[in-house]
């Protein structure tokens, strides 16, 4: 995630939208606060036979049957069935939740389209699969998949101030040491003793620290655990990430309406989605380019970060042109765009997620003091990055109270049947 000015005021740009269910967030948004929510919803809709449909979450049960109709019924019970699972069950809303670590075991060694027919892929699991991790059905794998439809069963609020206003806010009481780059973890007898870190000016510092959290996309972390474990660095090169591309663009009036705010196109498109950026803001578009198609495009753009000029605009170009078949949107009517790449972009996790877990776990490649966070532990969604957060504190307070055995530990993990 990271924030732009988009017409004189600041815009998120990636992750901003904040689930009825992401207890964890809300709890820490409200501590450093309070933060005012406003509602956002799901909204999406796709093409059908040439006809606009929507999901709309204020219509749940109307808007989905409409949705998957005509969709082959088995694949629709088949969705309903594993979507019990998560519903009874919140811990399924996670990766390696213990209802989809069981399927894994037997369903991972094949993709996630195998599942499910080619037509109910396309029409309804791409749109989850692209949103949540830039990926196709056939990238998926159906141990993971309840993490999709976590994104499916719950409604969304975003903040009023803006994901960077949280940021602003959960960062205001620390060191921050910016422009520098961390080229080593540094080790002694087992336990971390602290970081090697290239300053913005080209000198190395050795900082030290009683602990360390790797709270970076797998490879990253994998680059600076690999001189310490080889083994685990490898296991963590295999997790997957795709780039995105955005654009937000403001108009002079209303592209989007209050029935549809949204629209998904399917894998013959670079553009995997566009919508307005917020339930009062139809005027304002967010386009975004992901999936095997968008991949190559997204190549051929400059470095990851803010684009501008010639190279954002062309982008913006497509990006209507593609809207346009189906929602009137012109280039006359634009006020004002903002461009960014992420890349590495969103996580696409790894078959059998269990087994990482189960090697993060092993004592045996436990090194004292290093703790793990990220998009590809318990899930790319912003409450499951607060989930392996909430995960890597308590073994950094597990690994201080080895060392203190005089204090104690209590752990809420936060997880409830049902909500």
């Amino acid at each position: 995630m990271t924030t732009a000015t988009l017409d004189g005021e600041r815009v998120d740009l990636g992750g901003k939208n904040i689930g009825r269910h992401y207890r964890r967030f809300r709890k820490l948004a409200h501590a450093l606060g309070p933060f005012a929510f406003e509602p956002f919803g799901i909204n999406t809709s796709r093409i059908r036979e040439g006809k606009i449909v929507t999901l709309d979450s204020t219509r749940r049960l109307g808007s989905t049957l409409a949705y998957l109709r005509g969709c082959p019924p088995a694949d629709a019970m088949r969705l309903a069935a594993l979507c019990a699972r998560v519903w009874l069950d919140a811990r399924n809303r996670f990766l390696d939740g213990p209802s989809f670590a069981r399927l894994a075991r037997d369903a991972d060694d094949a993709s996630l389209d195998s599942h499910f027919s080619p037509a109910f892929c396309r029409a309804v699991v791409r749109a989850m699969t692209v949103r949540m991790n830039g990926a196709e059905p056939d990238e998926m794998h159906l141990g993971n998949f309840g993490t999709h439809l976590s994104m499916w069963l719950d409604s969304y609020d975003q903040l009023k101030a803006g994901m960077g206003a949280f940021v602003g806010a959960a960062t205001a009481p620390l060191a921050m040491l910016l422009n520098a780059r961390v080229e080593r973890v540094m080790v002694r007898h087992g336990r971390v003793c602290g970081v090697q870190v290239r300053q913005a000016d080209g000198r190395t510092d050795h900082l030290e620290y009683d602990h360390v959290v790797l709270a970076t996309p797998a490879g990253v972390s994998a680059d600076l655990l690999r001189e310490h474990d080889a083994g685990l660095a490898a296991a963590l090169d295999g997790i997957r990430y795709f780039p995105v591309l955005v654009v937000v663009a403001a108009y002079g009036r209303p592209i989007f309406s209050d029935t549809v705010r949204g629209l998904s196109f399917g894998p013959d498109s670079a553009l995997s989605n566009a919508g307005a950026y917020g339930i009062d803001r139809l005027d304002r578009v967010r386009y975004t380019f992901s999936g095997r198609k968008a991949r190559d495009m997204i190549a051929g753009v400059r470095h990851a970060g803010s684009l501008a000029g010639p190279e954002a605009e062309a982008l913006l170009d497509l990006a209507e042109a593609t809207l346009r078949r189906y929602i009137p949107v012109d280039r006359a009517d634009r006020r004002d765009f903002v461009a960014h790449g992420f890349d590495p972009g969103l996580c696409a996790y790894v078959p059998h997620h269990y087994r990482l877990r189960a090697l993060l776990d092993d004592r045996r490649h436990a090194i004292d003091g290093l703790a793990f966070a990220g998009d590809y532990l318990r899930g790319a969604s912003i409450e499951a990055c607060m989930f392996s957060a909430q995960e890597a504190a308590v073994r950094i307070v597990r690994s201080r109270l080895s060392h203190d055995p005089r204090a104690s530990l209590g752990i809420d993990y936060g997880y409830h049947a049902s909500s």
